[in-house]
């Protein structure tokens, strides 16, 4: 007979089953935060041709662009252009860059196509991943090489310059599994607002830099082998590529006229799992990741010619055990050691500023564990932490524990508490003497010695419930940050720790299914911040140009209200299909962004509509019309001159 908690568990299998939380594969009614799942359909469904846009479908999280080609994304509202709190991995893998610590999204060799789902873990998860997981984890999961066995080809023509083609093609194995995407993507980003808005005249001192040229191309391959010589062992080789080019700058700037700027970004990815006769399981990971950014452009202040480079190296191991002491109990714990090297360049012909080439270099380590223990077949406890020393010397414990109460067999209560550090990016220690462009060259002359790690304690309360006669899900969140030691910019050329501020709030997610074919997820967030405001003032922080009043709360200001999504999908007879997507998100101003950006209410309707073909012969595929911003709704996305206007694209894929 099988133990009573086994049975119980069969209740929960319809939720979707998570690997990020805790390390240990589990129903998301037993993960101890709460997380969104992104999975393959609402990929499709939500009609977004960019990674970053797919996170509007999670509560609480701002999506934001400082130009068309330069997105971020961050949870808790705007705390600036790098959203440094929030870490992203791709397959384990950290895509969160030194020098800024920060994601450059265009230049990731990925596509959408690529990705089998994404789990967002919305809260601190340093005990699981590490500093810098202050607020979240993005954690992207690509799909496994041996669902590819054929080829496609996908081109898109729309709007806005937008110009995508993407070839993909792999085979599926008795022992090896593999795929490939070659890949080129292309827009010209926003339009250009030319006159003040939010009814300000040029009068009042707040004329716009005219934003015409934010346009993006990237060139991208990636691959993924996947070898299972036996029942036991598998081993996982993926490397990639992406040649990114944007354009920056401003045209009406003397000191940052408009220019290209290029990216060279690459990896290659070596894992090996092993699966015991106890179940235990044994996995080694290494990577390596080299981004490359450099830039030449004429200023006019002088003139002078300009050029200047940032070279980015890392590498990391990563050794996890996991090992189930019992039915009831279950263990993972490891180590892993990482090494980052940057390597800035800095030139020109009438210099401002001396010629300069500085290199630095950081190593850290780390080990975690993390428990999962079923005190009772309906009390399930999750506690584990992480050991780490980063590359400035700083040693730090990162605890979590929650428990998971199933109340009944389809609902669960969650209650925990953790804390997280964000350790300072290379910049912050390091300020850069000038930054003309849109690079930040390391100086090798420290600036910010004394700059230390932000703390962030969290404490939450969850509810996740299953209603099966009405085919309904419910996820909702209570939660309370308190953020600590918050770093803030108190000069031009100093950083420093200043900032306390305490963000609350409500998430809720309600999953609908209408029937077999139908689908509706509705996301809502409302959230309120406090802050010492009048401390960091008299710090050296002036918020003089904020929509806040002097010395008011620019934390609390730059977090929108309220903030919601909904996104519904139908599936018809002889293969057509249609889905809409609806988007809110309440007034705020962005934490480092002066009155003029001020974002006012942002109301967004998106529409998809595809029709599947089969020709017989194996030969098959789809076309689908995608329509943003369906009623014209002009709004503005984090600076004032990226203006949002209807677009549309057409896509045709064959599959054979």
């Amino acid at each position: 007979m099988r133990p009573t908690h086994r049975i119980e568990m069969d209740y929960y299998q319809e939720l979707p089953v998570v690997l990020s939380a805790s390390r240990l594969s589990q129903p998301l009614s037993e993960a101890p935060n709460a997380m969104t799942v992104i999975d393959r359909k609402m990929i499709v469904a939500s009609g977004f041709r960019t990674i970053p846009d797919l996170f509007k479908l999670v509560p609480g999280m701002y999506v934001g662009y400082y130009k068309g080609s330069q997105p971020f994304v961050s949870y808790h509202g705007s705390p600036d252009q790098y959203a440094r709190r929030m870490q992203v991995m791709i397959d384990g893998r950290s895509v969160y860059m030194p020098p800024m610590s920060m994601v450059d999204w265009t230049a990731l060799p990925v596509t959408l196509d690529d990705i089998e789902r994404i789990e967002v873990i919305r809260g601190p998860a340093a005990a699981s991943h590490g500093a810098n997981s202050t607020q979240g984890v993005i954690s992207i999961i690509t799909r496994d090489a041996g669902e590819m066995d054929g080829k496609r080809l996908s081109v898109t023509r729309g709007s806005k310059g937008v110009n995508d083609v993407s070839a993909h093609f792999g085979r599926r194995g008795e022992t090896l599994d593999y795929r490939m995407t070659l890949a080129y993507t292309a827009d010209n980003g926003y339009d250009n607002l030319t006159a003040p808005p939010n009814n300000m005249t040029m009068a009042q001192g707040f004329a716009l830099l005219n934003n015409s040229y934010d346009d993006n191309l990237s060139r991208l391959l990636n691959y993924r082998a996947d070898y299972h010589p036996n029942a036991i062992d598998r081993f996982d080789v993926q490397f990639g590529f992406n040649r990114n080019v944007k354009n920056v700058g401003w045209t009406d700037s003397p000191a940052n006229p408009v220019h290209d700027l290029f990216a060279t970004s690459g990896f290659v990815q070596l894992g090996w799992t092993r699966v015991f006769d106890n179940d235990s399981e044994l996995k080694v990971n290494y990577y390596h990741i080299r981004h490359d950014q450099h830039e030449t452009f004429l200023t006019t202040l002088l003139p002078q010619f300009i050029a200047q480079s940032v070279k980015t190296d890392r590498d990391e191991i990563e050794v996890q055990h996991t090992l189930p002491f019992s039915e009831s109990n279950r263990l993972v714990y490891g180590a892993a050691y990482r090494q980052d090297r940057t390597e800035g360049q800095y030139s020109s012909l009438a210099p401002i500023a001396p010629a300069y080439a500085s290199s630095l270099s950081t190593a850290e380590w780390r080990l975690f564990a993390h428990n999962e223990w079923r005190v009772t077949p309906r009390l399930l406890l999750n506690s584990g932490g992480m050991l780490e020393r980063d590359g400035f010397g700083n040693n730090r414990l990162s605890p979590r524990i929650a428990l998971n109460f199933h109340a009944a067999p389809q609902h669960t209560l969650r209650t925990g508490i953790s804390a997280a550090y964000r350790t300072p990016s290379l910049m912050e220690r390091n300020f850069p003497v000038l930054q003309p462009g849109e690079l930040f060259v390391v100086n090798a002359t420290a600036r910010s010695p004394g700059f230390k790690p932000e703390r962030l304690i969290s404490r939450e309360i969850g509810y996740l419930g299953e209603f099966r006669d009405w085919s309904t899900t419910l996820d909702l969140r209570l939660f309370s940050d308190l953020l600590e030691n918050g770093g803030f910019m108190d000069t031009r050329t100093t950083y420093t720790n200043g900032i306390s501020a305490e963000y609350r709030g409500l998430e809720a997610t309600l999953k609908h299914s209408f029937d077999e074919n139908s689908e509706l997820t509705v996301n809502f967030a409302r959230e309120l911040a406090s802050s010492n405001g009048a401390a960091m003032a008299a710090a050296g922080f002036r918020a003089l140009r904020s929509a806040c009043p002097e010395n008011s709360d620019t934390v609390a200001c730059s977090i929108p209200r309220n903030s919601a999504s909904a996104l519904y999908s139908q599936r018809y007879s002889g293969g057509m299909s249609f889905s809409a997507a609806w988007y809110y998100q309440d007034t705020m101003q962005p934490f480092d962004r002066g009155v003029t950006d001020f974002q006012p209410i942002q109301r967004r309707m998106d529409a998809r509509i595809a029709k599947t073909f089969n020709q017989g012969g194996g030969f098959k595929g789809d076309v689908s019309l995608v329509l943003q911003n369906l009623f014209d709704a002009k709004y503005t996305d984090y600076v004032a001159n990226n203006v949002f206007n209807r677009r549309g694209y057409v896509t045709l894929t064959l599959d054979w």
